[in-house]
């Protein structure tokens, strides 16, 4: 869960990209940010209404797209059918994810930036971040 001075520097980053900060977008951040799990789009619906009635189902669709592009929030389907979503304001997230019941673990190690610079020099992409998911079975289902 992040701090309100958190979610302040969320949007001064939309602010900055030259999008204006609307009753709608700001809901969303703050849902997201007082999420600790990951949640769907029409639980990101749900709970920003409860938040702020007047937020119409499509502003939430189209402020979750806008926050990917920016950078901001990264979509997930976690091994299942239904993208999920989550803020992401450090540009990389880490699952392991269970093939069998699809527990899912966040993990902070990361190996990749070498990797990033290296892929980014050799294919002249300036690279933002990265969303790593890796499957396999959990311990409970290895039993």
């Amino acid at each position: 869960m992040l701090r309100c001075e958190d979610v302040d520097s969320l949007v001064a980053v939309l602010r900055r990209s030259g999008y204006k900060i609307t009753q709608a977008r700001r809901a969303v951040i703050e849902t997201l940010a007082e999420e600790a799990s990951h949640l769907t789009a029409p639980d990101v619906v749900e709970a920003v209404q409860k938040r702020t009635p007047g937020v119409g189902r499509a502003s939430v669709y189209r402020t979750l797209e806008l926050l990917m592009r920016v950078g901001l929030v990264q979509s997930s389907t976690l091994g299942g059918a239904a993208a999920t979503y989550r803020l992401t304001p450090d540009r990389h997230h880490h699952h392991v994810v269970c093939l069998e019941c699809h527990k899912t673990v966040e993990f902070e190690e990361c190996a990749l930036p070498e990797l990033e610079r290296r892929l980014g020099e050799r294919l002249g992409f300036e690279l933002e971040g990265h969303l790593v998911e890796l499957y396999g079975r959990c311990p409970d289902c290895l039993a």
